[in-house]
């Protein structure tokens, strides 16, 4: 279901100029805010690309290098099946369009495992039972409602970075918010 690609896997690249560090994109970032001291903060936050062009050539042909010299051509971001990576080089296969939906769930699971929660069943249940909810940006949705944590996801567009740990928000624009918050 989700791995980590290969050591000295490029990740995604451009199948026309070869460039696999800065990418165009339109992507959801993730962030799992907890309660510190009078304010909520995150720790990491997890990018996951829905549309990409490359930075340097402006081509939308990107491939994806799953281990040295193995490029996928057809992958989630070319057809909407198949793999899909996100994060810190995490390998999730989409599978089809049925999959689609069990497949972001698990990838809730990462996201709040990989932020060291000792109670992370326990959030993975509580957060996959409630759907996401608009966030309006000026209203203080942590302090008002007291949550013990909330998983927000933001869809950003501009540039994507990619290095030895995975995607990285470079420079993007966020054009909504939704969250869950856990009481």
């Amino acid at each position: 279901m989700f791995k980590v690609i290969e050591e000295g896997a490029r990740g995604y690249i451009c199948l026309d100029c070869d460039n696999y560090s800065v990418f165009h994109g339109k992507f959801d970032i993730y962030r799992l805010y907890k309660p510190s001291r009078e304010h909520y903060d995150f720790d990491n936050e997890i990018i996951c690309p829905n549309e990409m062009i490359c930075y340097e050539c402006r081509s939308d042909k990107i491939g994806l290098e799953i281990s040295p010299n193995k490029v996928i051509k057809e992958h989630y971001l070319t057809a909407k099946y198949g793999l899909w990576l996100v994060g810190e080089k995490w390998l999730l296969d989409i599978g089809d369009t049925l999959q689609n939906k069990l497949t972001k769930k698990n990838l809730i699971k990462v996201i709040v495992e990989s932020e060291g929660e000792s109670k992370s069943e326990e959030f993975y249940n509580q957060l996959t039972n409630i759907e996401f909810s608009d966030w309006d940006w000026n209203k203080k949705l942590f302090i008002e409602y007291k949550f013990s944590f909330s998983l927000v996801k933001i869809l950003s567009s501009g540039l994507i970075r990619q290095d030895e740990y995975g995607l990285v928000d470079e420079e993007s624009s966020y054009e909504n918010a939704k969250y869950i918050g856990v009481k």
